[in-house]
C-alpha cells in the first residue's frame, strides 16, 4: 500500500478543520463528461487528494467517482446576486460534511449555466495546491485537437507530493479532538481598489524608507476591522496570525509541492496598542516582524512545533485561536477569476470557506476584496 507520513505542518488539520472550498458559476454551461474522466485521470499523480488520512499517514485509495463527485440538476436559475450569507446558507452544504476522502468536486447545472464547487480537506494542502489541482483539471478538460497538448501538460504538471522533505517526522498522536464548529458567523465583504492601496504603499515606503507590500498593508486593515468587531470579547493580548507560502524559499520543496507548505506567523499586540494605532504604522509593525524563510528558519520552526506538541498533552491542534485574535489569508494571487474549463473564465466566483474570526484576501479585476467571517 503506498502512503506518505503526513508533515508537521499537516497536523494543524487533523480534524478535519477549514476545509478549502469556492463556488464558481459560468453562464456557459459545462458538459461533465471530459470533467469526470480528467478527474479519474489525475487521481494517479495526485493520488493524495483522493487518499485516506489514518494513524499519521496518507494512504493510497482506489478511485471510485461516486465517493469524489456529485452531478445535481436544478430545475431553477442560479442567483449570483443574492446576498453573501443566503449564498452561503444556500451551498456550504452541498459538498459532503465528511468526506469520504480528501477532496469532492459538487456539479449543479441550472437552467442558466454551471456551478462548481471543489472541496478540499486542508490536511490534503493549502490554498496553493488547491488552485495548483483545479488549473490542471481545467487545462485537461478543456477540448484539444492536439494530440500531444494533453501529454506535455501532465507531464509539466506532475506535482511533487512528498511531506517531510526537510524533517522525518511521524505523528503519532490519538487525543486530537473534532473541529469546534462556530455557528452564526456574519460573512460580509468589503471592497478596496487596487490603484488606492499601491498609492498608499508609495506614500508609506517614501516616508519611512522600508519596503511595505500590498500583503501588509491589507493584513493590517483587515487585522484592524476584525478587532473592532470583536474587540469586546478579546483582553489585553490580540494575536495576528498569518500563513505563510514558503515554495519558493525553501529549495527542498519548490513550486510543484502539493501539500501544506506553510509556516504559520503569529504576532501579538496589546488591545490597548491595536485601539490607537492607524493601519498604516501597523503595516510597518508587521513588515518590520516578518521572520526571514529558508531551509535552515524552517526546519528550526518546524522543530518549534513538534516541541510544543511533545509539551502540551492537551495542544488542540489548530492554526489559530479565534477566541485570542484573527486569522487572515491572502488569496489575491491565485488564479480565483481565470479557471476555464471550456466554456470560458468563471462569471462569478464566492469562498464558502468558514472560520470564526477570519479574513480572506480577495482579487477582483481592478480591486482588493476582504471577505470577513466574524
Amino acid at each position: 500500500m503506498i502512503r506518505i507520513n503526513i508533515s508537521q505542518i499537516d497536523t494543524l488539520f487533523v480534524d478535519g478543520g477549514y476545509p478549502i472550498e469556492f463556488l464558481f458559476y459560468y453562464k456557459d454551461k459545462i458538459n461533465s463528461k471530459k470533467i469526470r474522466k480528467v478527474l479519474k485521470e489525475l487521481s494517479s499523480s495526485f493520488w493524495p487528494l483522493f487518499g485516506d488520512y489514518t494513524e499519521g499517514s496518507i494512504q493510497a485509495s482506489q478511485y471510485s467517482e461516486e465517493r469524489f463527485l456529485t452531478e445535481i440538476d436544478y430545475s431553477e436559475e442560479f442567483n449570483s446576486a443574492c446576498a453573501e450569507m443566503d449564498m452561503w446558507e444556500k451551498y456550504h452544504q452541498i459538498n459532503p460534511q465528511e468526506m469520504e476522502g480528501m477532496f469532492h468536486l459538487s456539479i449543479l447545472q441550472f437552467n442558466n449555466g454551471t456551478v462548481l464547487i471543489p472541496k478540499m480537506n486542508h490536511l490534503a494542502g493549502d490554498g496553493y495546491s488547491y488552485f495548483y489541482f483545479l488549473a490542471v483539471l481545467a487545462a485537461l478538460s478543456k477540448s484539444s485537437y492536439l494530440p500531444l497538448k494533453k501529454y506535455a501538460i501532465q507531464k509539466k504538471t506532475t506535482p511533487e507530493i512528498y511531506r517531510t522533505a526537510l524533517k522525518q517526522f511521524h505523528f503519532d498522536r490519538s487525543d486530537v479532538k473534532e473541529p469546534f464548529e462556530h455557528k452564526n458567523c456574519k460573512i460580509t465583504i468589503e471592497k478596496i481598489s487596487k490603484q488606492s492601496i499601491d498609492q498608499e504603499i508609495r506614500k508609506i515606503n517614501r516616508e519611512n524608507n522600508t519596503a511595505v507590500s500590498q500583503n501588509d498593508i491589507l493584513s493590517s486593515m483587515a487585522a484592524k476591522k476584525t478587532f473592532e468587531l470583536q474587540n469586546a470579547d478579546i483582553e489585553n493580548q490580540f494575536t495576528i496570525s498569518m500563513p505563510m507560502d514558503v515554495r519558493r524559499r525553501v529549495k527542498e520543496l519548490g513550486e510543484k509541492f502539493f501539500g501544506n507548505g506553510l509556516m504559520f506567523y503569529h504576532m501579538e499586540i496589546s488591545t490597548g496598542d491595536l485601539s490607537e494605532i492607524d493601519y498604516n504604522h501597523l503595516a510597518l509593525k508587521l513588515r518590520e516582524s516578518m521572520p526571514s524563510i529558508d531551509s535552515d528558519s524552517y526546519k528550526k520552526y518546524l522543530n518549534e512545533l513538534e516541541t510544543r506538541m511533545r509539551l502540551s498533552a492537551q495542544h488542540y491542534l489548530k492554526p489559530y485561536d479565534p477566541e485570542k485574535g484573527c486569522l487572515i489569508t491572502n488569496l489575491s494571487r491565485m488564479p480565483v477569476h481565470k479557471l476555464d474549463f471550456g466554456s470560458g473564465y468563471p462569471d462569478f466566483v464566492f469562498l464558502l470557506t468558514v472560520g470564526k474570526n477570519s479574513t480572506a484576501i480577495l482579487a477582483d479585476r481592478d480591486d482588493y476584496l476582504l471577505r470577513f467571517a466574524n
